[in-house]
């Protein structure tokens, strides 16, 4: 399916220190990117707690941070305070991009008819789309699955890739069907999932969003002493619920009298609910059950 994705976080850095910049502000090694590439990443501030969850990718002439809703304001206040003497300037375009998300079946049948291909992981590939539509920039996203599509294309003509999508025979989807795909996918959403409380490692992303090996960045003392010592307490886990009836984000998870979790994003999948939440280290390993609002609930494989 594709899906409009009407708010998004698209933020560039401009400027010769723009790679230098960011690489001091994330846990992903933007130094290894080469034009056409990104990763994902979390920006982080001096305690390593998370500022922001994007996507960052080198583009000639800047980096661009794309990510879920609502980043942007702090995403550029934290950059501009590190900004001394260096050649960067972060900028919010996300009024320039109308987004659509494609994935699923239509994200095969998009690369193969525009010659797609996935960076090597943790590496994000983008790329401009065939003509006519080359003002439309084409990145891969993890949101929903490993090899899915985020097209790009300039406010005043989105109607032009629409036609495309259906020159495909591409299906439309609601942002309903991207959430649940997401939750599918247990790919966490910033502001639903993570937000600023909490540090890198509670998001379950290390493989494919932090970098132990690229050296020091702003809070990176926490975060790799959090690996070292193996110790975090509490992380994103894939929750079944056996029920259908709405599970409202927040609620809590217990065993017994003791809270063990809290459930963030739901989808309902036949008879049961999907979710994504958060589970202390008593409960990481699948197969462990807790009670959701008077429901099973088990942590299930990602």
């Amino acid at each position: 399916m594709y899906v409009l994705l009407d708010a998004l976080t698209i933020v560039d850095v401009v400027g010769s220190d723009a790679v230098a910049i960011l690489n001091n502000l994330c846990t992903a090694d933007i130094k290894r990117l080469q034009v056409g590439l990104g990763v994902e990443g979390f920006v982080t501030e001096v305690r390593g707690r998370t500022v922001g969850h994007v996507c960052l990718y080198l583009h000639d002439d800047r980096l661009r941070l794309i990510g879920a809703p609502d980043q942007t304001e702090r995403l550029i206040a934290h950059i501009d305070r590190y900004i001394i003497r260096e050649q960067a300037q972060p900028e919010d375009q996300a009024s320039s991009w109308t987004a659509y998300l494609v994935s699923g079946e239509n994200a095969r049948r998009l690369a193969d008819a525009w010659k797609l291909s996935p960076g090597e992981s943790p590496h994000l590939s983008f790329t401009a789309a065939p003509d006519p539509l080359a003002d439309t920039l084409v990145y891969q996203v993890p949101w929903t699955g490993p090899a899915v599509w985020l097209c790009l294309t300039p406010t005043e003509s989105p109607t032009d890739l629409e036609a495309a999508f259906a020159s495909l025979s591409l299906t439309r989807g609601t942002l309903s069907d991207f959430h649940a795909q997401r939750v599918l996918a247990g790919y966490p959403w910033f502001g639903s999932d993570v937000d600023e409380s909490n540090l890198p490692q509670e998001a379950d992303r290390n493989e494919e969003a932090i970098s132990f090996t690229k050296g020091c960045y702003l809070g990176q003392e926490t975060v790799a002493r959090l690996d070292a010592l193996g110790q975090v307490q509490k992380k994103l886990v894939h929750w079944q619920i056996d029920t259908t009836a709405p599970i409202v984000p927040g609620t809590e998870l217990l065993s017994g009298d003791k809270k063990v979790g809290k459930i963030t994003s739901t989808a309902l999948f036949g008879d049961h609910t999907l979710a994504i939440g958060y589970a202390r280290r008593s409960h990481f390993d699948p197969g462990s059950t807790a009670d959701c609002d008077g429901h099973q609930a088990m942590v299930v494989q990602r």
